[in-house]
């Protein structure tokens, strides 16, 4: 091994742990305090849901900006930022004392995580690694699986030992005395014998790194399809998950027993993660998302009867499986349709739909469930989106055919109109 594909396992060690420490506690452990949150304030299941919503449309409305950010600065000085935003932003919801600091914070809170996970994170995986980069992403992505596992367990035993205000404060801690130390050590946007991307103002002639420009990936069709694609799996999934503790706490589990089912689910979310990376270099992203979404559809049909021990275990292995390795996954389907040249724009283009349906799909959870006293109605929607995310990702073209279709359009644009 050389020594450059060394340094590049180092840095997919310090990302694996930001995300571990950053997604795994501030994402994928929410769940585990809404229900302590509806008890301490008589809060609706919608009402707290507007706090991840907050979260989450800050967390879009800032990706274009780090994505532009990224394009110019080094990706560890922005994630630094963004890792020190996010702890020092749920040490402050400890103490917290009213809806509006919540959703304040949690507007904090979402931007700091756009700077600090997927999108740098991402970009900077592209950057080191190319035969073997859906092996890396996917060790890498499989950091804010684990950190979720063992996130929630944490934070579940503060909450029943300490309160949920020791909860978010012991989330917060380790980012600043563990995983801020790791990005300051090993992580660099590309390896030092990489040209860096000049940005377009700079030179007239680029480098010949494979993609298109941002201008032109507007005016692809894969660039829409996987916004599209981006929203409505990102509906489905914060849906369920936001939920989930209060789901199967509503179905007659207790609710450290359900946080410790929470816990497991991620430990399969980890397994997919880890092991679409191998598959996905072989066969390609795209007809391996489409598949797995329909695995995805298949684990929600389970989450219907999950008040079967049988039914809950077949549900945390179908969906969390399919949840991981979706995660992967989507970054790649972007590199196979629209490259890496202007990546970290276009994830912060992309991200916008992710963003908005992270903020939107545990409000509608929640405001069905308020309604209908069920969550039967909206696990049966989630269904119907989560098949329409598969015919869309199957839908997107490959660079090489997007860029001929540009080519086709600017010729004929050109062309003297005929009389």
């Amino acid at each position: 091994m050389s020594q450059r594909e060394k340094q590049g396992w180092y840095v997919v060690a310090a990302l694996f742990v930001t995300m571990f420490m950053v997604w795994g506690g501030s994402v994928n452990a929410a769940a585990v305090f809404l229900p302590a949150l509806i008890k301490a304030y008589g809060w609706s299941r919608a009402r707290v849901s507007m706090l991840g919503g907050a979260a989450a449309l800050a967390a879009g409305a800032s990706g274009p900006i780090v994505g532009w950010m990224l394009d110019r600065i080094d990706a560890r000085k922005i994630m630094v930022g963004g890792v020190m935003t996010v702890a020092l932003g749920l040490m402050s919801l400890s103490l917290a004392n009213s809806f509006a600091q919540f959703i304040l914070i949690n507007i904090v809170v979402g931007v700091g995580i756009t700077a600090s996970t997927v999108i740098p994170t991402s970009l900077v995986v592209a950057n080191w690694f190319g035969g073997r980069r859906g092996t890396a992403l996917g060790i890498t992505y499989s950091g804010a699986s684990l950190g979720g596992t063992a996130m929630s367990v944490l934070a579940s035993y503060a909450i029943a030992y300490g309160g949920w205000r020791t909860g978010y404060f012991m989330l917060g801690l380790p980012m600043i005395i563990v995983a801020v130390p790791f990005l300051l050590i090993a992580v660099r946007t590309h390896p030092d014998d990489q040209p860096r991307i000049p940005d377009p103002s700079e030179v007239s002639a680029m480098p010949e790194v494979p993609g298109l420009e941002l201008s032109e990936a507007f005016h692809t069709r894969s660039l829409w399809l996987i916004g599209v694609a981006q929203f409505l799996s990102a509906v489905a999934s914060t849906g369920v998950l936001a939920h989930f503790v209060a789901y199967l706490i509503g179905l007659g589990y207790t609710p450290l027993v359900s946080a410790k089912v929470f816990g497991v689910f991620f430990v399969f979310v980890t397994i997919g993660t880890l092991a679409i990376g191998p598959l996905v270099d072989r066969l390609g992203a795209k007809h391996t998302l489409a598949g797995l979404f329909v695995a995805w559809i298949a684990g929600m049909f389970l989450m219907l009867a999950a008040s079967h021990s049988i039914a809950l275990g077949a549900f945390v292995a179908f969906f969390g499986l399919a949840l991981g390795a979706t995660g992967v996954l989507m970054p790649l389907v972007i590199v196979e349709s629209l490259g890496v040249r202007r990546l970290g724009s276009i994830m912060g283009i992309t991200g916008i739909f992710a963003t908005v349906g992270f903020a939107t799909g545990p409000i509608v959870m929640g405001l069905i469930f308020d309604v209908t006293g069920s969550y039967s109605f909206a696990i049966i929607a989630f269904i119907g989106v989560s098949v329409v995310c598969a015919l869309a990702i199957l839908a997107c073209l490959p660079l090489d055919e997007e860029r001929s279709r540009l080519a086709a359009g600017a010729a004929s644009a050109a062309s003297p109109a005929r009389i």
